[in-house]
């Protein structure tokens, strides 16, 4: 596989994330909401397999492969946390949702176990649902990769 393949990769997960936002339809819920996400975590599981099959180094495999997360979560907190609400870029602060907004109810029931207030869903909520989506993307990046690196016989866990 060549590596220009591998950045298309890197936004398979912003991708699914913004249909899954725009193309919610009642009838398929109970897909969107529990198959889609496993769907996603086993794509990115083999995603991370993909970077180790390039033989490149772990360490750049990981950011570069979930690059695209990091930079939405940074976007993320700059929409939401520093520009007033009237001036946020809803088009930046809707994508910067997108990365981990396909796995859905999983991520959302997590984040309302151990969210401050137990019973209200605010911006400390929503913001805890974006960055345990990244660190859940990375954990299964990860595993894929190093996974996939041992069944090839190159590890290297310092690299």
């Amino acid at each position: 596989m060549k590596k220009p393949y591998l950045i298309f990769f890197v936004f398979i997960p912003t991708l699914i994330g913004y249909f899954y936002n725009i193309l919610f339809i009642p009838a398929l819920a109970s897909f969107l909401f529990y198959i889609l996400p496993i769907f996603m975590l086993y794509l990115w599981f083999w995603v991370g397999g993909k970077f180790a099959q390039m033989n490149i180094k772990a360490f750049p495999s990981i950011l570069i492969g979930n690059s695209l997360g990091i930079v939405s979560l940074i976007i993320y907190f700059w929409q939401f946390s520093i520009v007033a609400e009237g001036q946020r870029n809803l088009t930046l602060a809707g994508l910067s949702q997108a990365f981990s907004a396909s796995l859905g109810m999983y991520i959302v029931n997590l984040a309302l176990l151990i969210q401050p207030e137990k019973n209200v869903v605010g911006h400390t909520t929503i913001a805890l649902i974006q960055v345990l989506g990244l660190i859940l993307m990375i954990l299964i990046f990860t595993i894929g990769y190093y996974l996939n690196k041992r069944k090839i016989g190159s590890i290297d866990l310092l690299n």
